[in-house]
């Protein structure tokens, strides 16, 4: 490719291509790129004209977190597998296997902190927080306790059966809910950062008022000082049950405090392991990475659920809970346990697709006239339970910290799935087709104006009352453009129209003068025919007066375009002419882009520009 079919931006600033290079070591970066986020933008044209567009996200740094290992005897462990997991970012992970000293170190780090997770032959585990400034982080290997004979996974007889050693632990009443809102914090200072605030803060773990007496009590593990706590608790799975699942969530005040984005970022750790099949699931993430809407004004998630499976003849589980105070011993952090479950009904597998079938990757977030006022979702799911049950009802929840709205099953699927288990057990839909839709009116609910992910999760209940959940992914909002100029008269209506965008790409449009508006993205993104792109609600086709022209005069007016709203405007797609080409050529842009780097020469654009817009 030619440099002038290929646009690089990182952080909406354009850099030269040729100083990106992707290797089998990974990503060599711009010269000069400064440490933290990038989102680096590729923007391409084919040979035939049509779009390449991708995007990655690179944190850069130059500190290095050094890593020692041990066992349970305080050996140096050799040969053992580390992750270093971005606390911004869980997704973000690097990965070293320690030497023959149990050593190893992770370079090239942005000054962040970090979930450093350890795991070895045996199913032993070890997790510690670590910021780049503490020095080599010594992780402990963990094998299994001995399973406890007390029957206590609902905190009924208090910490009975739970190794909780000197963490400071305590059984609190049950809350469903929202913790509430907390006093409007100031904004977070380095001075603000004293024991008096953290005091205040903090006042929220002991102040929420529970209402009446209840017989529902929790598990509440504290920080106590900068680092670690932890509690476990190990016991004896019977024969007959397919899984078991944790329910917990996470309290900082580091939010109420006015400290969420900042290097003081608490996480947590919730691991579930077995003996028998050597299964684990391990949920660490911390407040920055959950993102500020996951919590309420006193710093509290919703409830998450870890689920593992467990050999059905039979099994041995252990529970590892851990909090962690990063970077400083104020502003306590909490995980409150809910409870353990063994379960015999499970979700066992789960693919949401759109309209066409592919991989759900965006979801329509607003009212709207289609397919019955309803936003539909396409996949498949298996769901396991007892022989002689029935599966009662699925669902599909949409959230936004809390839930939002919730799809249910059309009503010809509710005979296919709502039946007996049987003799295997398992209840499949195994072919993709429709399977929730969710109505429009309750999706309205999400934040029309900010870009955001909405989380995804399916509950299946059974004829017995049991319940099971499975994550379901997360997906990138789009809202409807309404109240415009368009122009054109096919809408897509059996596609979900075609006036879906992220919401701050609305917001821009809204605030353009002098353009009518055709394609934005089909329902849902994803592929649109006779589009190669339109799939992200980025992109849109446009006209003005005089466009046809496509001459010196046209050039002039998008010219003036692109000064007037700046780098919003990533690429503009049109046929060139020869009067076209030679206005634009030589051209700089008040933002400091060449013009040619931002018009490109794109086929089928005659009667309309393209613009790719930013975020």
């Amino acid at each position: 490719m030619s440099s002038s079919s290929v646009a690089l931006y990182d952080n909406g600033r354009p850099v030269p291509y040729e100083s990106l290079a992707l290797t089998a070591d990974g990503v060599t970066l711009p010269s000069g790129i400064s440490s933290g986020r990038h989102t680096l933008n590729l923007v391409a044209l084919d040979v035939f004209g049509y779009l390449i567009d991708t995007t990655y996200v690179v944190w850069a740094g130059q500190f290095t977190i050094p890593v020692l290992v041990l066992d349970e005897n305080g050996v140096p462990a050799a040969g053992v597998p580390v992750a270093a997991k971005l606390a911004d970012d869980p997704a973000v992970a690097a990965q070293l296997t320690t030497d023959v000293n149990g050593l190893g170190a992770f370079p090239n780090l942005p000054n962040r902190s970090y979930n450093i997770i350890a795991q070895a032959s045996g199913n032993r585990f070890a997790t510690r927080p670590a910021s780049v400034f503490d020095g080599t982080a010594v992780l402990r290997l963990r094998g299994f306790n001995p399973a406890s004979p007390i029957d206590n996974n609902d905190f009924a007889q208090g910490t009975a059966g739970w190794v909780v050693g000197t963490a400071p632990v305590a059984i609190v009443p049950h809350i469903e809910g929202s913790l509430g809102d907390a006093s409007a914090s100031s904004p977070a200072t380095a001075s603000s950062r004293t024991q008096d605030a953290s005091n205040a803060a903090d006042a929220f773990l002991q102040s929420t008022d529970v209402g009446p007496a209840t017989t529902d009590f929790d598990l509440a593990l504290t920080t106590s000082g900068e680092g670690q706590q932890s509690v476990s608790r190990t016991f004896q799975v019977e024969a007959g049950f397919n899984s078991v699942t944790v329910r917990y969530r996470f309290i900082t005040s580091e939010v109420p405090g006015g400290w969420f984005g900042s290097e003081f970022n608490d996480f947590y750790n919730v691991a579930v392991r077995n003996a028998q099949t050597g299964g684990s699931v391990i949920d660490g993430n911390s407040m920055n990475g959950l993102g500020l809407a996951a919590f309420d004004g006193r710093g509290a998630t919703g409830w998450f659920e870890s689920e593992l499976p467990v050999n059905d003849q039979g099994d041995t589980v252990q529970v590892d809970v851990a909090v962690a105070n990063v970077a400083d011993a104020f502003f306590n952090s909490q995980v409150v346990v809910d409870v353990v479950k063994k379960k015999k009904l499970r979700i066992t597998a789960v693919q949401l697709n759109d309209i066409d079938g592919l991989h759900l990757r965006h979801l329509s977030a607003s009212a709207h006239p289609f397919f019955g006022n309803n936003t539909r979702v396409h996949g498949t799911i298996t769901i396991q339970g007892p022989r002689d049950g029935t599966l009662q009802d699925i669902t599909l929840e949409v959230l936004e910290g809390g839930v939002i709205a919730r799809g249910t099953l059309p009503a010809a699927l509710r005979d296919t799935l709502l039946t007996q288990f049987g003799d295997d057990e398992e209840i499949r839909l195994s072919a993709s087709q429709l399977l929730f839709e969710i109505p429009a009116a309750q999706l309205a609910a999400a934040n029309q104006a900010a870009n955001g992910q909405l989380t995804l999760r399916i509950r299946a209940r059974s004829s017995d009352g049991e319940t099971a959940e499975k994550d379901a992914g997360s997906v990138t909002k789009l809202v409807r453009v309404t109240g415009i100029t368009r122009y054109g008269e096919d809408r897509d209506l059996e596609e979900g129209g075609d006036d879906w965008a992220k919401p701050t790409v609305r917001t821009f449009i809204n605030g353009t003068t002098g353009l009518s508006w055709n394609d934005f993205s089909n329902m849902n993104g994803g592929r649109f025919q006779p589009h190669s792109s339109h799939q992200t609600g980025n992109d849109v086709d446009g006209r003005f007066a005089g466009y046809l022209a496509r001459d010196a005069a046209t050039a002039a007016a998008i010219i003036g375009h692109l000064n007037t709203y700046g780098s919003r405007i990533q690429l503009v797609g049109v046929t060139f002419t020869p009067a076209f080409a030679a206005a634009i050529a030589g051209v700089t842009l008040n933002d400091g882009r060449r013009a040619t780097d931002v018009i490109r020469n794109w086929a089928s654009h005659v009667d309309h520009f393209h613009w790719r817009m930013s975020n």
